[in-house]
């Protein structure tokens, strides 16, 4: 049974309630050296979090599939049940495999159910695949978000060749594009490297400060390593990068995930850093809650 459900979230600072857009609920290896084996996160855990950190609403995802080996996180028509109960705090998105014949009528028969967006997509494919188009093209339609994970090696390739990422944006003008994993902001810089997680100072912009500037319909979810590596990697170029775009930029945890530093979320790494950095209030603001609220109305 739930616990806490009731409970109000305290302020995460300076008057601010926030929305984490990057949650699941299930379990997930661990990738910490020093924590071996499954993290398991039911919806009492997630919401003891989102209580001690100030998270007012979460958007939680779905991730279905059986090739990840590394998550089992719930199903789709489970987040749905999960999330009738928890009066508004939680918003389910559901996961769907552009693969399977009948993805787009899934898809639609999903969110006609109360899910209110498309995610996470994470499947071995290129991002341009026609059948991933397609139904990203079936998301443009029903006007709901879409947060996918790009990941290209040297362990996982997930929604990959990220440079068709032009391509498909100048197909899909009005699709709310959500960005998010590390073969995403490893773009922040024009010199990528060989690293998952590169680090160094930002000395010339890359592919990801080019496709937010050219598209209005892109946004970035800073969660997990990925996108707290790209901010602090140069603290200085992330406020500059932080202002720039803070109508499109989304606090996330990918929690239950675990990080040298503790489970993201509860280790409050991604929260602190935001406030660490200064940024204006209004700029903080959006982030942590209005870019959320704008995208789902």
């Amino acid at each position: 049974m739930m616990k806490n459900v009731s409970k109000t979230s305290r302020s995460c600072g300076v008057g601010i309630h926030a929305v984490d857009f990057h949650t699941h609920i299930g379990r997930v290896k661990s990738f910490a050296r020093n924590l071996k084996g499954w993290v398991e996160a039911r919806l009492e855990d997630l919401i003891d979090y989102m209580n001690d950190v100030g998270v007012d609403w979460a958007v939680v995802l779905s991730l279905p599939h059986p090739e990840d080996n590394h998550s089992r996180i719930v199903s789709n028509e489970e987040l749905l049940k999960i999330a009738g109960g928890c009066g508004g705090r939680i918003i389910p998105f559901c996961s769907v495999d552009p693969r399977w014949s009948y993805a787009l009528r899934d898809f639609k028969r999903l969110i006609e159910l109360g899910c209110k967006g498309l995610g996470e997509l994470k499947v071995p494919l290129r991002i341009d695949d026609p059948r991933l188009v397609e139904l990203l093209r079936k998301a443009e339609e029903e006007g709901t978000p879409s947060l996918i994970h790009i990941e290209e090696g040297p362990l996982f390739y997930y929604c990959y060749g990220v440079e068709a990422l032009r391509e498909l944006l100048t197909q899909l003008r009005e699709l709310k594009l959500v960005l998010h994993g590390p073969g995403w902001w490893r773009h922040i810089s024009a010199t990528v490297g060989e690293e998952v997680y590169p680090r160094g100072r930002i000395e010339e912009e890359g592919m990801v400060q080019e496709l937010m500037r050219k598209y209005d319909n892109v946004y970035a979810d800073i969660s997990a390593t990925s996108g707290l590596n790209a901010l602090t990697r140069d603290l200085e170029y992330a406020v500059r990068f932080l202002e720039e775009f803070q109508d499109r930029i989304l606090f996330g945890t990918d929690f239950p995930c675990v990080s040298e530093e503790g489970q993201f979320g509860p280790n409050r790494l991604h929260l602190d850093l935001l406030f660490r950095l200064e940024l204006p209030r209004s700029a903080l603001r959006k982030i942590l809650r209005e870019n959320a609220e704008k995208l789902l109305a």
